[in-house]
């Protein structure tokens, strides 16, 4: 399998583009990865209402159990602290509620701050990489034939701009008729130098 062009310049923009979406990815993801921490500090707060209510429930829960003790009237002024135990375990749920509120969007903006950069890599990079490598591929197994390089003659004739045409070959379309070796030899070479594929040595 190729996965670099036989041109030396176009090797390189194509080792330029691989270390740059390497490292795009790599940002990408350490990014991600702060961002994500960063959000789930804010849950410390969450977690601080949720302890100080629950340390307030237990509180105010100890309170009226104890004042249930006095003679007569305990049951009475026992049962605002135990309504207010309630509304502290009120304020622990809210505590919890908020960690896991924040909890989630650390995941959601983390996962989306890695990914979108990750897909577009993937439409911008590494699709046309993996074109190359397939045309390149496809260009080597047709060249090994005299049909298949035929057939990459006939590609440079439809594809290659007109004045790379004429400069390989004077008349491409009379050395196709002709079935003229070396016109289509020279043909044949010119698709398989826009592959990034080196033409087989006679």
């Amino acid at each position: 399998m190729q996965l670099y062009s036989s041109r030396p310049s176009a090797a390189l923009w194509q080792v330029v583009a691989d270390l740059a979406a390497i490292a795009t990815i790599v940002v990408a993801v350490w990014v991600s990865q702060q961002v994500a921490e960063a959000i789930r500090s804010l849950g410390g707060f969450g977690r601080q209402i949720e302890d100080a209510g629950s340390g307030f429930s237990t509180t105010l829960a100890d309170a009226g159990t104890a004042l249930e003790q006095v003679p007569f009237v305990g049951e009475g002024i026992a049962a605002p602290f135990r309504d207010a135990s309630g509304s502290a375990d009120d304020l622990a749920a809210a505590g919890v509620a908020l960690s896991s509120g924040v909890e989630a969007l650390a995941a959601a903006v983390g996962t989306a701050l890695w990914l979108l950069p990750t897909l577009l890599v993937v439409l911008i990079w590494l699709v046309p990489r993996l074109r190359f490598v397939f045309r390149a591929r496809s260009s080597r197994r047709l060249a090994a034939t005299r049909a298949g390089r035929d057939l990459l003659a006939m590609r440079a004739i439809v594809g290659q701009p007109t004045s790379r045409l004429l400069r390989a070959v004077d008349d491409p379309v009379a050395a196709l008729r002709s079935g003229d070796e070396a016109a289509l030899g020279a043909l044949a070479a010119l698709e398989l130098r826009s592959a990034g594929v080196r033409a087989p040595t006679a």
